[in-house]
């Protein structure tokens, strides 16, 4: 098989084509490239390029090429697109829409390049002849002529003429058969973000399906959602897809813009329909063009994003390369993916919210109201799913069950609000004394509490303090230190009796644990209260 290399100066005859991608472009290429041959020898010339117009760039671009001999430069053309400011002779061709021939001896000699002599390109005489297909210039034709002087007579004008028409009719099945297969692109591209959008309801995940989907959907370079925040007047920037990820920013998502510092945003928000700016509009708000120039953008589409008549956002998708205007249908998708996108996006909004408020009930389900520590119900849950793990992995669990020494008395002398203040202060020590994510600290009921201790003995062999022992005496330290909830003299602190038992030294199951953590609390109160007893000492 013979690589580019060896074809490349080789003498064969070979043809280059602008490869578009898909059955439709393999089509156009090989038949363009025929024709291109075909034409060459029907003017017996060594070269033939044909371009095809792009009304909305101004330009041409090389879509096949048949030569002799290729050179690298005829690589690098095919594919290239060509603005008809640089390339006087080609402007005139197309805009004229005459047959026009070029030497090397001519006062203006811009050649194919515009800024490169035909010497450059080692071409002796060119011809080229616009494409016209009904009222509508297609392309340009370009014969050349790189093996022997020449000069074109009337004859080969017109027979180019009359090969451009012949390439007029491929071109225009061409661009119906592209313009067929790129609504069914389109189309399929809009049914795929519709499922996207529909498989997820993680709004950050679904902004950003919407992002890619849109950009690919119209083969934009970049795609960006904002939220319209109305209390604030202002555009809060939620999530973006870059074709090329090089492509950065300085602000960071969630950066907040004042809409009047946008007047694309504002159109699209006041108006409620699609807004499109280009670089090359002569009459676009100054503003609008330092900001694009500022971000890289040549052409940008944003439509808004509407639930129930009120605009929540929008959509953009934006151009870098040239100044891009989108097509009534192009506009009409990104319209009808907008809508797709609010829908999504607000469904994404509430399901956020009735998770935010299912946690928050299991959350209150599980909390103790008055000291924010877990309740009863959950202590015990919490319990054995801790046994059951310390059984498994052959590990220590130790319990610290605590009662306010004398609570009574506080909430008879002064009053339960003042006892209530005290409940929550012993929370707090609690919470502060444990090990966060570890431990867990709960109120058992009334005046009682209990912590659980994972991982954790009450004594070592030899009777070394561990873990359990030293956590209580900071808790039974913590609570006495607390600072009097009433501003009266009568007021003489509380105490904390602890009581301390360990799994498997002292009991098998949470509910053995429990008992013999309590009894060990007994044993502190009848030392005197305000100590901390371990299961055994008596």
């Amino acid at each position: 098989m013979q690589t580019m290399d060896d074809i490349l100066g080789s003498g064969v005859p070979s043809a280059l084509v602008h490869d578009e991608g898909g059955a439709e472009g393999v089509l156009l290429g090989d038949t363009l490239a025929r024709l291109a041959e075909h034409m060459a020898h029907a003017l017996e010339c060594s070269e033939c390029c044909v371009y095809e117009y792009l009304p909305e760039r101004n330009a041409l671009r090389a879509q096949a090429l048949w030569s002799r001999v290729l050179t690298a430069r005829d690589v690098d053309w095919v594919g290239d697109v060509h603005q008809l400011d640089d390339v006087p002779g080609f402007e005139r061709v197309v805009k004229d829409r005459k047959v026009l021939c070029s030497y090397p001896d001519d006062e203006a000699d811009k050649a194919t390049a515009g800024f490169e002599t035909m010497e450059y390109w080692g071409e002796l005489a060119t011809i080229w002849a616009p494409i016209v297909y009904g009222d509508r210039v297609l392309g340009m034709l370009e014969l050349t002529e790189k093996e022997r002087d020449r000069r074109f007579g009337p004859a080969d004008e017109r027979l180019a003429g009359q090969m451009a028409a012949l390439a007029g009719v491929a071109l225009h099945n061409a661009q119906l058969s592209r313009a067929a297969g790129e609504r069914n692109r389109q189309l399929t591209a809009l049914i795929d973000a519709s499922r996207a959008m529909t498989s997820t309801l993680d709004l950050d995940e679904l902004l950003q399906v919407v992002c890619r989907q849109a950009a690919l959907a119209l083969d934009a370079a970049a795609s960006y959602i904002y939220s319209y925040d109305a209390d604030a007047d202002a555009m809060v920037w939620l999530a973006e897809y870059q074709s090329d990820p090089s492509h950065t920013f300085e602000e960071p998502l969630g950066t907040v813009y004042p809409i009047d510092d946008l007047p694309q945003d504002q159109a699209v928000v006041r108006a409620r329909q699609a807004i499109e700016v280009r670089v090359d509009d002569p009459h676009i708000d100054a503003d609008m063009l330092v900001q694009m120039r500022e971000w890289g953008e040549q052409s940008s589409l944003m439509v808004p994003l509407a639930v129930g008549g009120t605009v929540v956002g929008a959509l953009e998708v934006s151009e870098i390369s040239y100044p891009r205007h989108f097509t009534e249908q192009e506009t009409a998708l990104c319209v009808a993916l907008g809508e797709q996108a609010a829908v999504a996006i607000h469904n994404a909004e509430l399901y956020r919210r009735l998770q935010e408020q299912k946690e928050t009930i299991e959350l209150q389900a599980t909390i103790d109201g008055l000291t924010n520590l877990v309740n009863h119900r959950h202590f015990w849950d919490r319990l054995r799913s801790e046994v059951a793990r310390a059984q498994r992995y052959d590990q220590p669990l130790s319990l610290l069950m605590l009662d306010l020494d004398d609570f009574k008395r506080v909430n008879d002398r002064f009053g339960h609000l003042v006892g209530d203040d005290l409940l929550r202060g012993v929370g707090h020590a609690l919470r502060t004394q444990v090990r966060q994510g570890v431990d867990c600290a709960a109120r058992y009921g009334g005046e009682e509490f209990a912590v659980i201790l994972p991982s954790t003995r009450s004594e070592l062999a030899g009777g070394d303090v561990d873990g359990a022992v030293t956590t209580a005496e900071r808790i039974r330290a913590a609570v006495a230190a607390l600072q009097s909830p009433v501003d009266e003299a009568g007021w003489s602190g509380v105490t904390v009796s602890i009581g301390v038992a360990t799994l498997p030294l002292h009991a098998d199951t949470a509910e053995e644990l429990v008992t013999r953590a309590d009894q060990a609390l007994y044993w502190a109160k009848a030392r005197g209260k305000d100590t901390v007893a371990v299961y055994g000492s008596g």
